[in-house]
This record gives structure tokens, sequence and C-alpha cells, in this order.
């Protein structure tokens, strides 16, 4: 079925998931992206297992410089370095396909709604990414010896979810305007980074919270917690709105 048929026979979630599905095909035959950030994410997560000075454990602290910070501090914020900069591989890639086989301009000349296709690219990077937290988090757990017994798992469930909604909302929205550019790799890290800040910050403080042992409860009743839920929220207004603008640059 070719998108122009699509148009109208399909509504805007029909659509959506159309292409949503087209890019899922093309990652599971190509095997280009996913590779990558698996690669990356288990290399780092081994690197950083041997950064820990000896006898650090969770409930303990470690000295930096004049002072010290809780393991759990640390850990959270080994996690999500990890997944920040293996999800902007993967993002850099959102429209890649497109633009090396000369089809991004079609795609974005395509009789689909704009919006449609930003929540479909949206969608792949989500899917993209949770299968390698999938794989990450507890091989990064059984690494650093994390208990996520207990209903544990719950909140990191719930903090990885509302993370991973406004994290691939920025990155697809900063996909699109850098894949138009010479220096794609360079310009979205430098774009989408200092929006991401309060996403990672909050996510850092939330994770701690669990691998100190607090559980969805602790989590939820955070500051942070409502500010992930608010990022989502504004993200995915604006990349909704802006994309239009964006690949129309």
């Amino acid at each position: 079925m070719t998108l122009a048929v699509a148009e109208k026979s399909l509504g805007f979630t029909g659509k959506t998931l159309l292409l949503v599905r087209k890019d899922l095909a093309v990652e599971a035959r190509g095997r280009e992206t996913l590779p990558g950030m698996l690669a990356f994410a288990f290399t780092v997560t081994l690197l950083l297992a041997f950064t820990l000075p000896p006898g650090a454990a969770v409930g303990s602290a470690v000295r930096l410089g004049q002072g010290s910070v809780a393991v759990t501090e640390v850990l959270s914020g080994f996690l999500w370095v990890t997944i920040l900069f293996a999800g902007l591989i993967g993002f850099a890639r959102a429209f890649e396909v497109e633009r090396t086989e000369g089809a991004l301009e079609p795609l974005f000349l395509a009789p689909v709604d704009r919006s449609a296709l930003f929540a479909s690219k949206a969608a792949s990077n989500l899917v993209t990414l949770a299968v390698v937290e999938v794989f990450l988090v507890p091989a990064f757990a059984l690494l650093f010896s994390i208990d996520l017994g207990g209903g544990r798992w719950l909140g990191v469930v719930a903090v990885v979810l509302l993370v991973d909604i406004g994290f691939v909302m920025v990155g697809t929205l900063f996909s699109a305007l850098a894949a138009q550019t010479r220096s794609r790799e360079v310009m979205l890290p430098i774009l989408a980074l200092p929006v991401l800040v309060p996403i990672f910050i909050a996510a850092t403080e939330l994770t701690a919270d669990v691998f100190a042992g607090g559980g969805l409860g602790t989590v939820a009743a955070r500051g942070w917690f409502g500010i992930l839920v608010a990022s989502d929220v504004v993200f995915a207004v604006i990349g909704a709105l802006a994309f239009e603008f964006a690949v129309d640059r």
C-alpha cells in the first residue's frame, strides 16, 4: 500500500502505524542502527564497571575531591549518560535511509500530515531505544549489584518511560533539522543536549532514589517526577507543531 493510497483509506492513527511499520521493517532488514546502539551501551557500561573504587557498593559513598557522593548517585549518572549517547547515535540515523536513498524530499512531500510523520519517527525511535534499555538495564543492575526487586523495578520502568518520551520527542525534532545539514552527526548533539539537560537531571535524581531503595510511590512523590511529566507534554506539543517548520526550512 502506498502512502497516497494510505492517505485516502486510513485515518491519522492508521497512517502513523503504517509509517512506523515501514521504519521498523527497514531497520530489521538493514540492522544498521540497533547493533551500534547496543554495542556502544554495553561497551560503556563494561568500562564504567571498572571505574568505581574497590569496596564501593550501593548504600555507600565515594570521595570526590573534598567531599563525598552516594554511590547510587554515581550509578544513576552512569546509566543515564550511557542511555543519552546511545540514544543520540540512533536519532542521528532517524532519517539516514531516506537521505542516502534520495527519498528525504519525497517523504516530506508525501500526502501524509506532518504530525503523523513526526509521530511515526518518534514511535520508531522509542521502540529502538526501548529495545536497548531492555537489555541494558538488567545488565547494568547485574554488573553493579543493584537490587531491583520488591517493586523497585516499577519505579525504574516509570522513570525510563517518562524519560524516553521526552527524549525521543526532542531527538526526533532535532534529527529532522540535522538531517538537512552536512554535519548532521555534530549538529544533533549541539541542538539537542541543552534542551535535554532538565530531563536527564530529573532522571538521575529519581533513579538514584530507586537504587537507594525507593519504589514507585517514592518516585512519584518527588518534584522531579512532575518535571518529567510536564517536559513530556511540552516537548510532545512543541515537536508536533514545530516539525513542519523544521522540515520546510
